[in-house]
């Protein structure tokens, strides 16, 4: 799986020990990893304004929904903030970022956000949805740390939280190459999404890959099987990863269920099956289904994959269809090899008409690597079929196209051939 299955989000608060803390030491009791943890209860801090504070805050949100948003930052800007309590400079601040975000000037609108968390003034609920706010805004700049410094913040005052803090909080520290710590949260997510979330369930996946938990990555993804059985990639990877942990029979069941679904199309997977069948000596299931997948055109008979399954039917015994394979590769070929093997093939069953129209073809088309044993092959054939000139013939072509030990036994056949006719000339 080459690239990684990771959905971008982000989120919190606890300064650069959070990360040794998540992996190991005692974490405090909001800590959103733990399995008891209870959510701090913030203290709701004074909510009073001045009247003349009000009046120009209030004017300025109507301006806001009258989309005279110009006219909103001017009145803002003619404010004091060294005069404001730190709830009113809170709310204004939060003004400031509604306006800017009107505008699209996202940086100036989270730079005001900024601004108003520091001051930690406005009530909680509206002050947590600001900091989850500036968790995602910081993920959508690629600052991770930040986004997940943040997010902590978040989770400390939050009694509930939702599984997309977790996964923006895991995917975060997956963009950080920091897997292990991804990890709990991303599980975590998927523990308490309502629904099953594939790009979340993947991110968990890849995250198991990655760190080598194969076993993990198996049970996932068999899950993801049983919820979302029409996608072909998940038989196709778990069968990949049932290779690397040498369960070749698994491998081949996970392939074995899609071919039969009529889901399997692509040639590598199918040739995959093919191999996997004749690994463990199914040969003809492997045959079958290199076979219909050629004539459904999902894999190409070339040389490659028409070896493929000559192999398949030879190790079958399937003799009429390893020929027929035998026929398209000789074509195909550049000598005569394959016309050599047809005839070897004909010769175990007797066919001698075709050992001989085949050792022909073979030596018509040349390029063989031992000629003199296709012509031992046609003159032993020749013999069997009483025609013993022909024979003799062969026997002598043989040993002028071969070495001392074909040499030596074409002259022994020839010698077993006048014997059988009574030439002892």
């Amino acid at each position: 799986m080459a690239a990684r299955l990771i959905a971008l989000l982000a989120a919190a608060l606890l300064a650069p020990a959070a990360g040794a803390q998540e992996q190991g030491g005692d974490l405090p009791p909001w800590h959103p990893l733990r399995p008891d943890r209870m959510a701090e209860e913030r203290e709701e801090p004074s909510a009073s304004m001045s009247e003349s504070f009000y009046r120009r805050l209030s004017r300025a949100h109507e301006l806001l929904e009258e989309d005279s948003l110009a006219e909103a930052l001017e009145l803002m800007d003619r404010i004091r903030t060294d005069r404001l309590s730190d709830y009113e400079g809170a709310q204004l601040f939060q003004t400031y970022g509604f306006v800017y975000s009107q505008l699209d000037r996202e940086d100036e609108a989270f730079e005001a956000f900024g601004k108003c968390l520091e001051l930690d003034a406005l009530p909680t609920a509206v002050q947590q949805g600001i900091v989850y706010s500036m968790a995602g805004y910081y993920a959508g700049q690629e600052r991770f740390e930040e986004s997940n410094q943040t997010l902590l913040r978040w989770f400390r005052y939050q009694i509930d939280p939702v599984a997309d803090a977790y996964i923006l909080m895991g995917a975060n520290f997956a963009q950080r190459e920091r897997m292990r710590e991804a990890l709990p949260y991303v599980a975590r997510a998927n523990q308490l999404s309502e629904q099953p979330n594939e790009s979340w369930r993947n991110l968990q996946l890849a995250i198991h890959v990655e760190l080598g938990q194969l076993a993990e990555a198996i049970d996932l993804l068999k899950e993801n099987i049983g919820i979302w059985p029409d996608n072909l990639r998940y038989y196709v990877v778990l069968s990949s990863l049932y290779m690397q942990t040498e369960n070749d029979e698994g491998a081949l069941a996970a392939l074995t269920i899609p071919w039969f679904r009529g889901m399997l199309a692509e040639e590598s997977d199918i040739l995959n099956l093919a191999r996997l069948n004749l690994f463990l000596e199914n040969p003809a299931r492997a045959g079958m289904v290199l076979e219909e997948a050629m004539k459904r055109g999902d894999v190409q008979e070339n040389i490659e994959n028409l070896g493929v399954l000559l192999n398949a039917w030879t190790m079958a015994r399937e003799m009429d269809r390893a020929v027929d394979a035998i026929d398209k590769l000789a074509q195909l070929s550049e000598d005569g090899e394959y016309y050599h093997r047809k005839a070897m093939l004909l010769n175990e069953s007797g066919d001698w008409e075709g050992v001989v129209e085949s050792c022909r073809l073979a030596i018509e088309k040349g390029g063989l690597e031992r000629p003199g044993d296709v012509w031992v092959l046609k003159g032993v054939a020749l013999a069997e079929l009483r025609r013993f000139d022909d024979a003799v013939a062969a026997f002598e072509s043989a040993k002028r196209n071969s070495n001392e030990e074909i040499r030596r036994n074409a002259n022994a056949w020839i010698g077993y051939v006048r014997d059988r006719v009574g030439d002892t000339s």
